[in-house]
């Protein structure tokens, strides 16, 4: 564990290191302020507005950012040739994964607290009153952006970075899809896509916008069922990822 969680604050030192993870928060902070300069005659109109767009910007945020952070770390380890060196004696396979997966999941985690407090900012800037349950709706976005990074890493390691970014957006649009909308995409093989769409998360259970903009109470047992729902499909992708993993050629 301990070289894990080494290997783990190398990741984070180099990938701070990197513009996108800047580039991506700006973008965050800015549109969160562009939110809040949107004019509304409706006060509580435009506290819900702030809110819900707030949150839908951080979850376009988990998603960028798992798509900047980890498409490029195994394909830029294998061509500068560093990943043989780090396989050959200090670490495992596993221990590579893990490590690189912690690596930008607490860098993840971080920019989005920033985002979080950023739209707390703009809240109370514009006069508004901060749900008490808008940091457990980040947090559960941030359960959805580390599903994301995991389904990031599964691509690329038979995948090119190019191509990482569209199937992976792909997977986020088809995990956002009900059942009946999955199945509609090929009615013929409906039996084949309902199956298909059990092997997908429901990312809808994640998105609880529209409850905390109206001011709806969500039990703390949805966050915490949500949230274990979250990783046991991150630890799922990342379990795949590894036997995909162990079965590439290094040299």
């Amino acid at each position: 564990m301990r070289a894990i969680w080494t290997f783990a604050l190398m990741t984070m030192r180099s990938l701070l290191r990197r513009r996108t993870i800047w580039g991506i928060v700006l973008v965050i902070i800015l549109a969160l302020l562009g939110i809040g300069q949107v004019p509304s005659f409706d006060v509580s109109g435009q506290s819900r507005f702030i809110i819900e767009f707030g949150l839908f910007g951080l979850e376009m945020g988990a998603l960028l950012l798992a798509i900047g952070l980890a498409s490029n770390i195994y394909p830029r380890d294998r061509e500068n040739r560093t990943i043989q060196p780090l396989l050959a004696v200090p670490l495992s396979r596993i221990r590579y994964l893990l490590g690189r997966f912690l690596g930008a999941a607490i860098v993840s985690g971080a920019a989005m607290l920033v985002g979080c407090l950023g739209l707390m900012l703009v809240l109370t800037l514009n006069g508004f009153a901060v749900p008490a349950a808008l940091l457990p709706a980040t947090l559960l976005l941030l359960v959805e952006g580390w599903f994301l990074l995991s389904v990031v890493f599964f691509f690329s390691f038979w995948t090119s970075p190019p191509l990482n970014a569209p199937l992976t957006v792909m997977i986020f649009i088809l995990s956002q899809m009900s059942v009946r909308e999955f199945v509609g995409l090929v009615p013929g093989a409906s039996w084949l896509m309902r199956t298909l769409r059990l092997l997908l998360p429901h990312m809808d259970v994640f998105h609880i916008k529209d409850p905390i903009a109206h001011g709806v109470d969500v039990p703390p047992v949805y966050f915490l069922l949500a949230a274990l729902y979250g990783i046991a499909y991150s630890v799922f992708m990342l379990s795949v990822a590894l036997a995909v993993f162990r079965e590439r050629d290094l040299r």
